[in-house]
């Protein structure tokens, strides 16, 4: 799964983006294996000279323990799930008849307990297929689970078939979020009568974590696996979409279909899926496999444009982990109103709306990352499967770091090695206020898992890893771990058997650290040569009482100005240690671990001279991203730097170059840049990287006299983020006298160009775009509304009339009032309407609203906030 933190993505001209832990006093093992132990040519490890003090307060981070949660005991096991549904939009229920075949582990039992949460019970019976009987069973229901008594005692041999006949109504019962997945209806009805603004009629199913059980009886449980059978009943009009083969279609006499679809592989319960809609349907195929693209019949010239990359991800995938995708088809769906990001159902992962993009959009934002992401779950969470929410990473700390192997495979290393980075940082800002291991038996609720710790940290250490053992050694124990693990649950102790048997060596040490502790390591490093020796400081700074102090295989590289270069290895083990090199000249530059593959927090100053060479000679990307931004924040001091920073704007890489071009933003120093500015006029016309030409851009309005110039041309460009920029910094310098050019662009929907017209309008205080305003809230999905009405609280208050007042709120509270709203949007709308509640009107029609609001949610944080 992928949720929406990371990867709702706006302009950062328009939005700023940002993206309690467990006690522990274990420190990394040092007596394991030798993997990575110091190979130290000339090497002499000469004191251990300090232990750090406790802090006498307890860190933020650190919270209590919540109770442990071990694995879901299995009495039985479900060998198949039949379903038949059909659906109620008025009534928002979903009419169901389940056949669950069952099998008692090991111990003979006579009851079962089913989840099925707030369902009607019409009829259970037990089907003896052979006998060709039905016998009626006696049951209790507590509206969340079915307790169940048997006909008799079921032994580890036999099978039984419970039949149930209910109806499932989500949304009559209360429902609950997170941050990662703010809902858990588990079935959901999009614009169920047809009178939502902008929305077409659908309906979709949400498994993770445990909602599945919202919409067929089951055992809701990660390490739970079947086989089924899913029959939907729909109009005729609709496409439906499900877990493996659509195997037959059958018109009804009322105008319905049903369509039969076929799950012969198992899977766990939570991968469940079901989606009905107005959909168009691309075909694509891989290695004779139907690979099918399932997007809104206005975008479906664009199904290729947003998925057109799974075969070859399919087959980059299944040649490196040397295990052949093994499901018998893959969909991928885009739908409404989702409740997180993407979800990696089992051979049909869903996706939220802003992954339906046009060829334009796509060149500012490119979804291959998430596409790879659901995917590479076939393999690390559907094959294998996490066999408790504790073990989340290994489903997501895989799917993570597959983002990665895509990047590096389709676009080399610097560009999988950049967009790391940026993982690292989700990490440590998260790090601030919370800090757990990996691994948590003792989490406080389940969704507290899908989080900075599970995704983006478990996807730097298997990184880590990969560096530590080698690749050979890390594909190889991937594959073997699939193949050891296929069709099963797992946990942490599968997958480190799994490297263990490749590599020949005990590994606890790396997986103790790593993943079952909490933290990471922040270093202070120091060197200096004296005596023919470069001596190297390394201190882990981090305290003890509550972090590993880490035994690290790591390097350490020397460069001289002439571009000669040393590397040598090195094993950190101590709180503080200083390790020595015997070279007959001094190096100009010492960088800590060169591979930049360590998670944590570093300290090690250098000259500006020492950062210019790492800029110039660090073969990995993020080394020379420090070095210019060091240098960028010397120009104004020194302006020798000026030459030398050039030189990096026409840098391979583009991360280079507009790392580059960042640090001159606003720059307020005396030295001559006219050279600069001039290659940044260029860079903006001729760049052939959208971000860089933005960048560039944005630039240039804070440096370039003659900035007008270049922008009017940059409103010509095919990126919309280029066109966006140049659009708001004209208006801030030319004033009104850019409308003409910005209301050229007022029937785009991209969301960079509304809400930069949005801006402009309130800040010019434009009379009579209340009517664009309208027309663009219905265009946009659920969370770009809320943005709008943030921004149109500010043309709110350059209106004038009362007439246009009135107006404004007629359009906010329509959506406010909406039934299919979401709670932040309908927070948002009230929020909007604010500035207008010194009318007497319009305040008694805010309060009506308010008072006839049916989402609690709502009408606790609005008297929060004093409506």
């Amino acid at each position: 799964m992928i949720f929406n933190y990371k990867h709702a993505v706006i302009s950062a001209i328009l939005l700023g983006s940002t993206m309690q832990a467990c006690k522990t006093t274990q420190p990394a093992a040092n007596g394991q294996s030798d993997i990575g132990q110091a190979q130290i040519d000339e090497t002499i490890l000469i004191e251990d000279t300090t232990t750090q003090e406790n802090v006498d307060q307890t860190p933020e981070w650190v919270a209590k323990k919540g109770p442990y949660h071990a694995a879901y005991d299995q009495a039985f096991k479900i060998l198949h799930t039949q379903l038949k549904v059909s659906f109620n939009w008025e009534k928002q229920h979903m009419n169901g008849d389940a056949v669950i075949t069952l099998q008692p582990y090991f111990y003979p039992q006579s009851d079962i307990i089913l989840d099925a949460k707030h369902f009607d019970i019409h009829k259970i019976e037990l089907v003896d297929k052979q006998n060709k009987s039905i016998t009626a069973l006696e049951y209790t229901y507590d509206s969340l689970q079915l307790n169940i008594a048997l006909d008799k005692e079921y032994s580890s041999d036999e099978t039984c078939h419970l039949h149930i006949v209910y109806t499932a109504k989500p949304n009559e019962r209360q429902s609950h979020g997170s941050e990662a997945i703010t809902d858990d209806k588990g079935l959901y009805f999009i614009n169920p009568l047809g009178d939502e603004i902008g929305k077409p009629q659908q309906i979709w199913t949400q498994g993770e974590t445990q909602a599945n059980s919202c919409w067929f009886p089951t055992f809701d449980h990660p390490n739970v696996k079947m086989k089924q059978d899913i029959f939907m009943t729909v109009q005729d009009k609709y496409v439906t979409l499900s877990n493996g083969k659509l195997v037959s279609q059958q018109k009804n006499s009322d105008g319905t279909r049903t369509d039969h679809w076929k799950q012969e592989l198992p899977h766990s319960v939570y991968l469940a899926m079901m989606a009905v809609g107005d959909f168009a349907v691309v075909k694509d195929e891989w290695r004779g496999k139907e690979v099918s693209y399932y997007v809104e019949p206005a975008y479906e010239k664009y199904a290729r444009t947003i998925f057109g990359s799974t075969p070859e991800m399919m087959e980059y995938f299944s040649n490196r982990f040397d295990y052949p995708f093994p499901w018998a088809k893959y969909s991928q769906i885009i739908i409404r109103d989702f409740v997180s990001g993407a979800m990696e159902n089992t051979t049909a992962s869903t996706f939220m709306e802003s992954v339906q993009v046009d060829d334009r959009e796509k060149l500012d934002q490119d979804w291959d990352f998430i596409v790879a992401h659901e995917l590479f779950h076939h393999w690390f969470g559907d094959l294998v499967t996490t066999e408790s929410w504790a073990n989340l990473p290994l489903n997501e700390s895989w799917a993570n770091y597959s983002e990665y192997l895509w990047r590096e495979y389709k676009n080399g290393k610097d560009e999988a090695d950049f967009a790391l980075q940026s993982e690292l940082e989700s990490y440590l800002y998260e790090s601030e206020t919370k800090q757990e291991p990996l691994i948590r038996y003792h989490y406080i609720n389940r969704e507290d898992m899908f989080d900075s710790h599970s995704y983006a940290k478990g996807g730097y250490i298997l990184n880590l890893f990969r560096n530590t053992i080698g690749d050979d050694a890390f594909f190889k124990g991937a594959s073997i771990y699939l193949k050891s693990n296929e069709f099963k649950a797992a946990e942490i102790a599968n997958l480190r058997l799994a490297f263990e048997e490749v590599t020949g060596q005990d590994l606890n040490w790396f997986f103790n650290q790593w993943f079952m502790s909490a933290g990471h390591p922040d270093f202070y490093i120091k060197d200096s040569y004296v005596d023919g020796k470069v001596k190297l400081l390394v201190q882990q700074q981090q305290d003890p009482e509550y972090t590993p102090i880490y035994r690290i295989p790591t390097k350490v590289k020397f460069w001289w100005n002439d571009g000669k270069s040393e590397e040598r290895k090195m094993t950190i083990t101590k709180a503080s240690e200083t390790f020595q090199f015997m070279f007959d000249q001094q190096p100009d530059l010492v960088i800590f671990d060169p591979d930049h593959i360590i998670p944590g927090v570093f300290d090690h100053s250098k000259s500006p001279q020492a950062y210019t060479l790492q800029a110039k000679y660090a073969e990995n990307v993020m080394h020379r991203v420090e070095a210019i931004e060091k240098l960028g924040e010397s120009i104004v001091a020194d302006t020798s730097v000026i030459p030398t920073l050039l030189t990096f704007m026409d840098d391979k890489f583009w991360g280079i170059r507009e790392t580059t071009v960042a640090v001159f933003d606003q720059y307020q120093g005396t030295g001559d840049i006219s050279e600069v500015v001039k290659k940044m006029r260029t860079m903006v016309l001729k760049d052939d990287n959208a971000s860089v030409r933005a960048t560039a851009l944005s630039v240039l309005s804070s440096i370039d006299e003659q900035f007008i110039e270049t922008a009017k041309i940059a409103m010509n460009d095919s990126s919309y983020a280029v066109v966006a920029t140049a659009l708001y910094a004209s208006s801030s310098i030319e004033g009104p006298s850019i409308l003409p050019k910005a209301e050229q662009f007022e029937d785009a929907k991209n969301p960079n160009i509304v809400f930069v017209l949005s801006l402009i309008y309130t800040d010019l205080a434009v009379e009579g775009k209340l009517d664009w305003f309208d027309k663009k809230l219905t265009e946009m999905n659920d969370q770009f509304r809320q943005y709008m009405f943030r921004s149109m609280t500010g043309y709110i208050l350059t209106l004038k009339t009362d007439e246009d007042k009135e107006k404004a709120a007629d359009i906010i509270l329509k959506y406010a009032t909406n039934k299919g709203s979401s709670t932040n949007t309908k927070i948002a709308a009230y929020q909007a309407v604010s500035p207008l509640l010194d009318n007497e009107a319009i305040k008694n029609r805010v309060t009506e609203a308010i008072n006839a609001e049916k989402n609690d949610d709502v009408k606790q944080m609005l008297s929060e906030q004093g409506y």
